[in-house]
């Protein structure tokens, strides 16, 4: 099933598994209105190969606000610059290398590789589109797109069990990033009950921090009235 993109979430990635992890061109789905699909991305396993083909129908227009009035926009292209966030090991490539989506032109990217480290990795895709309003007025607008999480299963980060109503913490220990799937975004404290007052990025019910200031200790993290520990050595 696809769905309908607003003007900020220009770029969304479908991803079907395949073992060829070769940059070959991909071949998009067909989709029969602006969209992607489907919306979620499947994990991958360490060390394993990993390609994956994504889909991505542009729509010709849509209406920002202008001086707090809503105003059309024919969507002329949009430029995807990178995708930051990928673990190590895999990679990107554009369909015949070109980063630029049309409107109503099925394209498409792929993702491929081995992934040599696991856990789970929120996707940031930074992208500039370009259009004109009213059909003339030439406007552009940048967003970064971070609605999406790549998982990778196995090592000392495997995820097992993930059980959405829980609170499942990555990796743990951890020594400088910290990704917690949980329903509400975690509260972190300290052995002497302090509050860290870290500050989240949520992707898709994954919440991911920077813990490498903190001091060395076990500390407990609170979500939706559940509660869990992780180690910082």
């Amino acid at each position: 099933m696809t769905r309908k993109l607003i003007f900020t979430i220009l770029l969304g990635v479908a991803f079907s598994l395949s073992t060829n992890v070769k940059a070959q061109d991909c071949t998009p789905d067909t989709l029969t209105e602006p969209g992607i699909s489907p919306e979620m991305l499947p994990f991958g396993q360490l060390n394993e190969a990993y390609s994956e083909t994504i889909s991505v129908l542009l729509f010709p227009d849509t209406v920002v606000i202008q001086a707090g009035n809503p105003v059309q926009v024919n969507v002329d292209s949009m430029v995807m610059l990178e995708v930051n966030g990928l673990p190590q090991g895999l990679s990107y490539k554009c369909k015949d290398d070109n980063q630029t989506f049309l409107p109503m032109t099925p394209s498409c990217m792929s993702v491929y590789g081995t992934p040599t480290e696991s856990g789970v990795f929120p996707l940031e895709i930074p992208i500039m589109t370009y259009g004109k309003v009213l059909g003339f007025v030439p406007i552009n607008q940048g967003d970064t797109i971070r609605d999406y999480v790549i998982t990778v299963m196995g090592g000392t980060n495997q995820v097992v069990k993930v059980n959405p109503s829980e609170i499942n913490i990555f990796p743990n220990p951890a020594i400088t990033k910290l990704s917690i799937m949980c329903k509400i975004e975690p509260v972190v404290f300290n052995a002497k009950g302090l509050n860290m007052e870290l500050s989240w990025v949520s992707n898709r019910g994954v919440f991911s921090t920077n813990i490498q200031h903190l001091s060395p200790g076990i500390y407990t993290v609170i979500s939706g009235g559940k509660t869990k520990r992780f180690i910082k050595p």
